[in-house]
């Protein structure tokens, strides 16, 4: 009986040494081709990091900005840029005027046949790296940038490109890929609703811009204002008349600021306050006041009485006075 069973499962046990001879061949031949292909030379090759801006390269190795026409027809667009002011400055070489002052040098990438990966690709970077190029430059000429990488845009890795193009920008102005406010609404959404208020900065309107009061590439002070010595100083461009300083000064503007009362961006309630009605507003701090917390009581300050419910009827200048501590005309 053993004998008989073992004879029907021969041919079986023959096929499975057959395929296991045949993979074995197969592992020997492939083992040394993959070893040869693995050892063969790679092309030489520039290392872009993905975190790293172009570095200067020798000097052989730029070509000039007319060889990169030959392919990319962008010179009508880019001669209304500023970057190509510099394009026939012949007393700079290659690596600071034209595209390979931004892109890097360009050799490998022309004798390659147009590989992208052998040029700085801006597109393909990570936006620290789309930073420090521009930086590069931006830096050296003191202006709005220097503040840049620790502002909210550059520590959340907002990169240059995310709101700029050099070769067809949509306004020319900064080289913008779109109009503000809209372009500042791409990614500040929540502030559009409050510049459809009623009662808002003449923003949408194209009266006003949100780099008047917000330096973009990153201010000294909170929320990026343009200014230096306090957030009420971005108000007072065009406020002055609120500024002073004053002979009776009234303390919230001075230690709290505008934001105490008025909302900078837009508001359902006329000059731009945060109560609907201005009494109410005052209340906050002048809880205190004789008479107010009173109501049956008669008194000038009685809120019971309908004329007497806005403040500003009596203290005229709220933001402070010349003539009179408690702020009268």
């Amino acid at each position: 009986m053993p004998q008989r069973k073992l004879g029907r499962n021969v041919p079986l046990f023959a096929l499975i040494l057959v395929l296991v001879a045949a993979a074995l061949a197969l592992v020997g031949t492939a083992g040394p081709a993959d070893k040869s292909s693995r050892d063969a030379p790679k092309a030489k090759k520039t290392d872009y990091k993905l975190s790293q801006a172009p570095q200067a390269g020798k000097a052989e190795d730029y070509v000039g900005g007319d060889a990169c026409l030959a392919c990319h027809q962008i010179e009508v667009a880019f001669k209304k840029n500023p970057h190509y002011s510099d394009w026939d400055n012949t007393d700079k070489p290659w690596s600071q005027r034209g595209c390979e002052s931004c892109h890097g040098p360009g050799r490998e990438h022309i004798e390659s046949g147009g590989d992208v990966e052998r040029i700085f690709n801006y597109k393909k970077v990570r936006p620290q790296a789309v930073s420090d190029s521009c930086l590069s430059c931006h830096l050296k000429m003191q202006d709005e940038h220097a503040n840049f990488l620790a502002s909210e845009h550059g520590l959340n890795s907002v990169a240059c490109t995310e709101c700029h193009t050099v070769h067809t920008p949509h306004v020319q102005n900064a080289l913008l890929k779109a109009r503000m406010p809209a372009l500042c609404y791409d990614c500040h959404g929540e502030v559009r609703p409050e510049f459809n208020k009623p009662f808002h900065h003449k923003v949408n309107e194209g009266l006003m811009s949100c780099a008047d009061c917000h330096n973009q590439h990153g201010g000294f002070n909170v929320r990026q204002t343009r200014d230096s010595t306090g957030t009420d100083q971005v108000c007072f461009k065009c406020h002055a008349d609120k500024m002073g300083p004053f002979v009776f000064e009234h303390a919230p503007v001075k230690l709290e600021g505008c934001t105490l009362c008025h909302t900078p961006h837009g508001s359902v309630n006329p000059r731009l306050i945060k109560r609907a009605q201005i009494n109410q507003l005052c209340l906050e701090c002048h809880t205190e006041t004789p008479g107010i917390d009173v109501p049956g009581v008669p008194s000038f300050h009685s809120q019971t009485t309908l004329k007497y419910t806005s403040c500003l009827t009596c203290h005229v200048n709220i933001h402070g006075s010349n003539l009179s501590p408690v702020f009268f005309e």
